[in-house]
């Protein structure tokens, strides 16, 4: 079924607008180049949002796709529209896409302004969220939430670009597309691209610049700080020898500089919260006892840092159990050899701490996360 006309106008528009040159060949598939790549795009839509109508569709179109582009030498990319797409629908056609026909670039559309591509750097272009009431709709179905514990990594890459490097242990390269941001932040291409969906799909996507960009971000990382504060949990500890904080910082900068002699992996750890602030140069709260953070709890590392477990004294030092571990201790920074959470790990943290910890935040952010997401 031929595309109607506010189909093919609302593709073309799309390209042109990123300054991509487009035309249509003899045959009716649009043609259209970034820079030096070519594109073949073959358009099929349909009235009603179903997916029983839309995958014969976007079957057909990936077949002419596929044989078009071969003709060109260009990627084939199959779109489907519908008057309103459903999410559900639009996850069930991006999955069936994945499973047949891998090599190609895959794009949804609706006339409400959905636009959810998927391969060949088209991510680029999911830049308009799902109505209120489908994102409301999806929430309620339980789908995966938008911060889990890789999503948080991959959103502190992408964040990441623009913050010092001595603050937050990035890889640090521009991401162009999911495909890329997977490879950078060794998570699988399924993983980053649910992220990018996501992302899209809630408009936190900017599609005004070139690869893979957030928009929105002052929203997004309040949303971030809420969900940050489930789940940690937490154990007074003290020092075997009394020793002030300093040389309790001390010692386990010592205690965790790898030996060759160590028969056990030990747990990952860093130091968390406001004594973070201090090492990274940004502390604004003092007299709150530190906190380190460990992947596990174990007793043995514990006593090895010449600390243990006691809950009938004032905590020396808390020991946190993280939640999301892997966003923790993968953009950890070491300060002399102590590993410190990353200044975005920091502000997460104290954003809601009780002992003052929103100075603490606005500190940080006036100081540093200014140009993400303000200094209030």
């Amino acid at each position: 079924m031929p595309a109607p006309p506010q189909f093919d106008r609302l593709l073309s528009d799309m390209f042109r607008k990123a300054r991509w040159r487009v035309r249509q060949d003899p045959r009716g598939s649009l043609v259209v180049h970034a820079g030096k790549r070519p594109y073949v795009v073959e358009l099929k839509s349909v009235a009603e949002g179903r997916g029983d109508r839309l995958i014969p569709l976007l079957s057909q179109a990936i077949l002419e796709a596929k044989a078009a582009a071969d003709a060109h030498g260009a990627q084939a990319v199959a779109v489907v529209g519908a008057r309103r797409a459903p999410h559900a629908t639009v996850e069930r056609l991006m999955r069936f896409a994945s499973r047949v026909a891998p090599d190609v670039a895959i794009g949804v559309m609706d006339l409400d302004g959905l636009r959810v591509f998927q391969g060949a750097g088209l991510e680029r272009f999911n830049g308009k969220p799902l109505r209120k009431s489908e994102r409301q709709s999806a929430h309620a179905r339980g789908l995966p939430s938008l911060f889990t514990d890789l999503n948080q990594w991959m959103l502190k890459i992408l964040l990441g670009q623009r913050l010092p490097e001595d603050l937050i242990a990035v890889p640090r390269e521009p991401i162009r597309n999911a495909s890329h941001l997977a490879a950078v932040a060794n998570v699988s291409v399924m993983s980053a691209s649910r992220l990018v969906r996501q992302l899209a799909a809630q408009g936190f996507i900017d599609e005004d610049v070139d690869g893979l960009a957030l928009a929105r971000i002052p929203e997004l990382c309040e949303r971030w700080a809420v969900e940050s504060r489930q789940g940690v949990r937490e154990f007074a500890a003290r020092s075997i020898i009394r020793r002030s904080p300093d040389q309790l910082l001390a010692a386990i900068a010592e205690g965790v500089r790898p030996r060759k002699s160590a028969r056990a992996v030990q747990p990952r750890c860093c130091v968390g919260l406001f004594a973070a602030a201090d090492a990274l140069g940004l502390g604004f709260v003092h007299g709150v006892p530190p906190a380190l953070y460990l992947d596990r709890l174990e007793p043995a590392f514990l006593r090895s840092l010449g600390l243990m477990l006691d809950t009938t004294e004032r905590a020396e030092i808390n020991i946190r159990i993280p939640r999301f571990p892997e966003s923790v201790f993968r953009a950890c920074v070491s300060r002399d050899g102590l590993p410190v959470s990353d200044v975005l790990q920091v502000w997460l943290d104290v954003y809601g701490h009780p002992a003052r910890g929103r100075e603490q935040a606005r500190e940080i952010q006036r100081r540093v996360l200014a140009p993400l997401i303000g200094k209030r």
